[in-house]
């Protein structure tokens, strides 16, 4: 057993490059050799980076323009979640009956609402099991009538239970049943609750015990037992037939300072065990809890001593179960206040390439952006705002007329225009850094740039520590790979002023789909000499950039 290590700079062993003379109008400098193939996972990076921004919660307000935009970038995973418990009964061999047809089934049609853009899309459902109870498992009052009035009292402030194991299981399998077999996704994927470690669990009777707690922990790895005894329950009924299974969905840094213990690594050990089936290890990430690499210091240590700790365990454990973020974002605060404005802005999307970049070096296997659209909510007129604070791609669409992209989507739409294969390219700078790919047969390279240095704090305003930087880029092998002398380099642009939807609602511009798209902002033509191909450029701070380089 071996733990997998995150690498600190993935082009290390191109440091002689960086020796070599650089073209003298630049502060920074990336080489690029476009016929050596390169990888930090130990396969196809570049699909693997596509794999990572493949998956989005379907929430608040999609429409058949998101849903359009989705498939195009290539959307693989839609997150459902609210979507528990469904509507139905049980009937008198304790048998779950889902439910469906009228008003009242609220949850079954949220859930086919976002199966059918799982069709739309063609996306696979990563649905959000064991967050809420059916009525007739939820403890009542005169369950816990003999403990006083003060329990009772508080019986409806969470579906507190299950009062029957037997039947929750076979609730499980209804489930499984209705997504899997009714609905034909023989792939779904399902992970038990919603961070449990902050209160998100289904607990047997109240009152409820502090986040983090040993009593909070039990009570969700026996909920999640329960889940993965009804999953091989339905496996044995359906010969062929695989429920994916994840937990614990966890918000996971919480835990590594406060708290009882780890739950993270408590979870991974007694499911390695025991022998609970767990398919994939899920875990929350959001960028305003700590550096990604011990950039500056915060409450809980950088993003890659958490994950190694994480797979260590794993290692231990569970060796090779797959680690996803089930749920990330550049902040967790998602209101209209100043520390959530790095969901909409410029500083958000450049962490978001460079979170990607740290989850492929770290070799994470999946992830899930947290939301498709801005929440709306009235203001003190009565008027629809936006609530610009949500970690997602689109505004809403009820408040502007459209669901015009934010930022952070044009850093996906960059990645889905990638082509080919991962080639070497250094780090330019100490805050600008590139992945570059080249496809061969089309004799095109494409890069994404990205220039961050921010300083996130937990609960205030970002801190931006980036400069403005002039980079230079040299192609080494460019007549080699080209097989021309005349090369155009195209550049788009997501910065503070570009590209950026929020910063154009702050200056009170009227959004429209002009102002709000990806903006190109580079259409050169160079030449080849000497074999090499150099050109540059001006990468504002927290700034993204896609490059295109093809024969003229």
């Amino acid at each position: 057993m071996r733990t997998i290590k995150c690498i600190a700079s993935i082009f290390l062993s191109l440091t002689a490059l960086c020796a070599l003379s650089a073209p003298c109008f630049s502060n920074a400098t990336i080489w690029v050799k476009a016929g050596a193939g390169w990888s930090v996972t130990g396969g196809d990076d570049l699909q693997q980076l596509k794999r990572l921004t493949a998956g989005v919660g379907h929430e608040f307000e999609p429409n058949s323009d998101t849903d359009a935009a989705l498939k195009r970038i290539g959307i693989k995973t839609i997150r459902c979640i609210n979507v528990d418990p469904l509507d139905g009964k049980f009937d008198t061999k304790g048998n779950f009956i889902v439910g469906k047809g009228d008003d009242s089934n609220r949850y079954v049609q949220y859930l086919d609402s976002h199966l059918k853009t799982c069709r739309q899309v063609g996306a696979n459902p990563h649905v959000i099991i064991a967050t809420g109870l059916h009525p007739d498992l939820r403890l009542k009052e005169a369950d816990v009538k003999d403990k006083g009035e003060s329990i009772m009292g508080m019986v409806h402030s969470a579906p507190y239970g299950p009062t029957d194991w037997q039947k929750f299981r076979n609730y499980c399998e209804s489930y499984f049943e209705y997504v899997m077999i009714t609905n034909g996704f023989q792939n779904a994927e399902f992970e038990v609750a919603n961070e449990p470690d902050g209160g998100g669990v289904i607990y047997p009777y109240p009152p409820m015990p502090a986040a983090g707690s040993r009593a909070l922990y039990e009570a969700y790895f026996n909920l999640y037992k329960n889940v993965a005894m009804a999953a091989e329950s339905f496996e044995q009924k359906h010969p062929g037939t695989k429920v994916r299974l994840g937990g614990p969905a966890i918000t996971w840094a919480f835990t590594f300072k406060f708290g009882d213990f780890n739950w993270i690594e408590r979870f991974i050990r007694d499911c390695g065990e025991q022998n609970v089936k767990l398919d994939f290890i899920g875990l929350h990430f959001y960028g305003n809890l700590c550096s990604l690499d011990g950039e500056y210091p915060a409450i809980y240590g950088s993003y890659t001593h958490m994950l190694r700790v994480t797979q260590a365990a794993r290692d231990k454990y569970l060796p090779g179960v797959p680690i996803s973020f089930t749920e990330w974002g550049p902040s967790y605060i998602t209101d209209n206040s100043g520390p959530s404005a790095i969901n909409a802005n410029n500083i958000g999307s450049a962490w978001t390439a460079a979170f990607l970049n740290m989850m492929l070096q770290c070799k994470v296997d999946s992830a899930i952006y947290l939301v498709t659209t801005d929440i709306r909510v009235p203001d003190k007129n009565g008027k629809w705002e936006n609530v610009w604070g949500w970690p997602s791609m689109f505004i809403n669409p009820v408040v502007f007329g459209k669901a015009y992209p934010k930022a952070t989507f044009h850093v996906f739409d960059m990645i889905a225009q990638m082509e080919g294969r991962r080639v070497e390219a250094t780090r330019g700078s100490n805050t600008v850094n590139c992945i570059a790919s080249a496809d061969a047969n089309k004799k095109k390279v494409t890069m994404l740039v990205w220039n961050y240095g921010a300083v996130i704090p937990e609960g205030d305003v970002a801190i931006e520590k980036a400069k403005q930087e002039k980079v230079a880029v040299r192609i080494r092998d460019a007549a080699s790979f080209f097989g021309a002398r005349n090369i155009k380099v195209q550049r788009w642009l997501v910065s503070k002023d570009t590209s950026n939807a929020y910063s154009l609602f702050k200056k009170g511009v009227k959004l429209d789909d002009t102002n709000t798209a990806l903006k190109q902002v580079e259409n050169v033509n160079y030449k080849v000499k000497d074999g090499r191909l150099d050109f540059s450029i001006v990468t504002p701070p927290s700034s993204v950039s896609l490059v295109t380089l093809t024969i003229q």
